[in-house]
């Protein structure tokens, strides 16, 4: 007896696995710059926990498919899903079916609207009005003194809430400058060629346009493409709003593409993500939203933000 107790407990010694921490994390979409810099930061924040363990699926964009993933890691029995949803709006079966098998999820980086959170779901990530109101307000004082001023306002991807609420917090801003005026607005869906592309269609519609306002700085350094590709000048013909103040957009700022960007701190969101998992699986209990503030960048502080 004692012989197979001790085998017993050599084969327990043997597999720390089986008591490690099982994390699923569906990423809405792997190629999106500011998505792989959270998965970055997430395999960099988990080395801190010896135990947890990860597994990363990429949902292409896809809600199915995101949904198959966590009924996957449902099956799987992992200890804590994270999500980052493809559609902010489409949220609500897998957070049911996260509840039903007594498995906390996270969302990180993209609040969903149709779920509500509590109950062993939580959200991590930042107040996205906010975002659209820091950028918006440091483009209307620099030209607060203008009659007539024209914004084109570019969108990321309709599906997620980070689009409407930045295009939200932009807009709650521009009505309050009666000398401000939305000329044109349209989808870029986060991505530089798509601003690129679309801000040559309106600069060659003949749109006169004074601000560019983009929910993202992918879009917003495809749009400062086009505009110095049309012989026009960034700061003076067009100031060029970005969002999410990564490595990308702050080259930007200080190589004068971009006259301002709002940070969002990734880091934090993904290191913040992996410790609520590690607390929710030891059955601890986590904040049901955790926002992370955004900060204003501009020429004057960008070097604040620059990795050392």
């Amino acid at each position: 007896m004692k012989r197979f107790a001790l085998i017993a407990l050599t084969l327990l010694s043997l597999s720390p696995a089986a008591f490690a921490v099982q994390v699923g994390v569906s990423i809405a979409q792997m190629d999106d710059v500011f998505l792989s810099r959270l998965r970055g930061y997430i395999i960099e924040q988990a080395k801190t926990h010896p135990d947890m363990k990860i597994q990363f699926e990429d949902a292409q964009g896809a809600v199915d498919k995101q949904l198959s993933q966590v009924q996957s890691f449902i099956n799987g029995k992992v200890d804590v899903i994270i999500v980052t949803p493809v559609d902010t709006q489409g949220t609500k079966n897998m957070s049911a079916a996260a509840r039903a098998a007594k498995i906390p999820l996270i969302y990180l980086n993209r609040m969903p609207s149709d779920s509500k959170m509590g109950d062993g779901v939580s959200y991590i990530g930042s107040d996205e009005i906010e975002a659209g109101r820091l950028q918006m307000q440091y483009l209307a004082d620099k030209v607060k003194d203008r009659e007539s001023v024209n914004v084109a306002i570019m969108k990321g991807l309709l599906s997620n809430d980070a689009t409407r609420f930045r295009t939200q917090g932009a807009k709650e801003i521009i009505a309050k400058h009666p000398n401000m005026h939305i000329i044109v607005e349209d989808t870029a869906k986060w991505m530089r060629e798509d601003g690129m592309n679309l801000m040559n269609n309106w600069i060659l519609a003949g749109d006169k346009i004074d601000i560019l306002s983009a929910n993202g700085d992918e879009m917003a350094i495809g749009a400062a493409m086009a505009i110095k590709s049309n012989g026009l000048k960034i700061g003076q013909d067009i100031l060029v709003g970005g969002t999410d103040g990564g490595p990308n957009g702050l080259q930007a700022i200080k190589a004068g593409m971009m006259t301002d960007t709002v940070f969002q701190d990734a880091k934090s969101q993904a290191y913040g993500a992996v410790d609520m998992a590690d607390k929710a699986a030891k059955g601890e209990s986590v904040q049901a939203i955790n926002f992370i503030p955004f900060q204003l960048v501009t020429p004057e502080n960008y070097q604040k933000f620059m990795p050392h």
